[in-house]
């Protein structure tokens, strides 16, 4: 090829090489010029650059701050439904997320102010993108036989050195101009997006400096609502607690005999399994129309510790004797290494430990092997603490029944369970009471039942006999010693009866001697007869003369809180404690309510 040709392409190629870089620069310069307008008009190119590299840092730390903005948003909106759903937000947490929600709207307000002034300044930007897309697509791109055919080719030039020459040039500034509209229509795009996403932003911050207000108030509400609600439980508690103090008053004016008949019928002795007879009875039938009977849930119990028929129920149900444990005394069962070896007997000086046990008349020997294993370790722990405090334990119902002949010869399966439960006690500081039936509920432990009480009980599932029993004998013996009155039942007039005794005692401050029962055979005394008493009644208050229906309310705290009646006066209320209190004072022969829980059955 001649020596002219090679300069002449030389010198085209480094013409096409400038415009491959001036092009792109002036066009990033066109369109950057476009934030610092004002800044760049006195044609200072250091400082035009400057400019743009501040507003191009500007807005890439605006959108980073976008970015957080959204972050802490969503962590207010998470916040706030957090405390929604807690009654105990204070006032600091909501005060504290209204200062966050006022940091973040000052933040999307600068954030806008940026935003506003990048819209201004894309108006170049979309004009000069207007520009360069109709220039590329007027000017084109020619192909090969084009340039060839259609151009003027330089005569140091052939056609092909020409055409490969132009063809270079072309498809340099198309791919420039296409890089330059790629990135104008990205920006665009961006400051779309950043500007929808703040506005979403504020939207919601708005929405939620509304929901914030409104809980805000509903809390606000709910704190007046509580404190009305504290006011109001503490003028009932003083007025309970004035009750309880005029209740203990009555009962501590009671006369002797009262005393002795609330004793005997309110079943102040504790029972246990080994002192009486277990065997399931009806209850006899009523003599009469309509008849009403008192029903005692348990009875001769302190409601304390473990229920011997419940740890039978329990063992039948499948329970180990652990676990019976843990549900009634709350606590596990332990080793102790320096178990003494004797205990000193009241009566029988010091015996070895293990004899003792053998003794305890407790708890039938027929017994699931579970229920056994659980007496023993609570006959145990509680023979453990008198030694622990240096004390003779007794044999009677007061600490533990202890029968010298089963210990002499014990049962094989209570022996079984008592050697195999050896140095085994409660942990802790319990005393591990335990008493036959307490109705379905103990102190320590709540409900002890498998479902609904009363039906799920384990007393009951157990076929404890002292589960729902209506009282009329005087002792632990169901059918025996009854003061001349076979039957639990009462007439419409005697519980009206019942009702003419609440009366008189309330007006008398429980202080009058003569309420208590007509059977003088089983009591003495000097009651009044059912006339007179109604006739007191009708002096100080009003009297009653018959009862058509009753019934009662039971809490969640194992008692009887109200009875409620039907009367020929209306209906009546009277507190489940004062009506026990009452009745027993003044039911016929040994009919009784040995139980704070209990309910009536209405034969009509």
């Amino acid at each position: 090829m001649p020596a002219s040709n090679y300069e002449y392409l030389n010198k085209y190629s480094q013409v096409l090489v400038f415009m491959c870089i001036i092009l792109p620069v002036f066009l990033v310069f066109s369109i950057a010029t476009a934030y610092a307008a004002n800044e760049c008009e006195d044609g200072d190119l250091a400082k035009c650059e400057k400019e743009i590299d501040k507003y191009e840092d500007r807005y890439e730390s605006t959108s980073k701050k976008l970015s957080d903005i959204k972050s802490k948003q969503e962590s207010v909106t998470s916040k706030i439904a957090s405390l929604a759903g807690q009654l105990s937000v204070t006032d600091a947490e909501i005060n504290d997320i209204s200062a966050n929600i006022a940091d973040v709207l000052s933040e999307l307000s600068k954030i806008e102010t940026i935003l506003l002034d990048k819209n201004a300044a894309l108006a170049d930007k979309f004009s000069l993108r207007t520009k360069i897309v109709k220039t590329y697509y007027q000017k084109g791109v020619l192909n090969d036989f084009e340039v060839f055919f259609a151009s003027k080719v330089p005569a140091n030039l052939n056609g092909f050195q020409f055409t490969s020459a132009s063809n270079a040039y072309q498809k340099a500034y198309a791919n420039e101009t296409l890089k330059i509209i790629d990135y104008l229509n990205s920006e665009i795009s961006s400051y779309e997006e950043d500007k929808a996403t703040a506005q979403s932003i504020k939207a919601n911050l708005e929405n939620e400096k509304a929901n914030l207000l409104a809980l805000k108030d509903n809390l606000a509400n709910q704190k007046n609502q509580a404190s009305a609600e504290h006011s109001e439980l503490e003028d009932q508690k003083g007025d309970y607690e004035k009750e309880l103090s005029s209740l203990q008053s009555k009962i501590d004016r009671l006369s002797t005999l009262q005393k002795k008949i609330i004793a005997e019928k309110f079943g102040e002795e504790t029972g246990t399994v080994g002192q009486y007879d277990s065997v399931s009875v009806d209850v006899p039938s009523a003599p009469f129309k309509p008849a009403f009977g008192a029903f005692s849930y348990g009875a001769y119990t302190h409601y304390n510790g473990m229920s011997q028929f419940g740890a039978k129920g329990r063992a039948q149900a499948g329970h180990d004797y652990k676990k019976i444990i843990k549900h009634y005394y709350g606590n596990d069962v332990k080793d102790k290494d320096d178990f003494p070896s004797k205990v000193s007997v009241e009566g029988y000086g010091e015996m070895d430990f293990q004899k003792y046990l053998y003794g305890l008349a407790e708890m039938p020997s027929d017994w699931p092997e579970d229920a056994l294993k659980a007496q023993a370790i609570a006959g145990r722990t509680y023979a453990y603490r008198f030694v622990k405090k240096g004390k003779a334990i007794c044999t009677t119902q007061s600490c533990q029944v202890f029968s010298k002949s089963k210990s002499d010869n014990p049962p094989s399966s209570w022996k079984k369970a008592v050697d195999d439960t050896k140095d085994k006690i409660i942990d802790g500081d319990v005393t591990a009471q335990y008493s036959s039936t307490a109705g379905g509920y103990l102190n320590d432990s709540g409900w002890d039942d498998d479902g609904e009480w009363p039906k799920d009980s384990y007393e009951r599932k157990a076929g404890s006999p002292w589960f729902r029993w209506s009282w009329f004998s005087k002792g632990f013996a169901m059918l025996k010693d009854t003061c001349g009155r076979g039957y639990p039942w009462m007439s419409s007039e005697e519980m009206a009866d019942i009702i003419n005794a609440w009366v008189v005692w309330k007006a008398s401050g429980g202080n009058d001697s003569q309420i208590s029962p007509i059977t003088t055979s089983c009591w003495g005394g000097n009651p009044y007869s059912m006339s007179e008493l109604r006739d007191k009644a009708d002096k100080v208050g009003k009297v009653y003369k018959s009862v058509s229906d009753i019934d009662v309310d039971i809490g969640n705290n194992g008692k009887t809180t109200k009875v409620y009646l039907k009367t020929d006066r209306g209906d009546l209320t009277i507190d489940g404690a004062e009506f026990q209190t009452v009745f027993n004072l003044r039911a016929p022969s040994y009919v009784a309510i040995r139980s704070r829980l209990y309910d009536f059955e209405v034969k009509k």
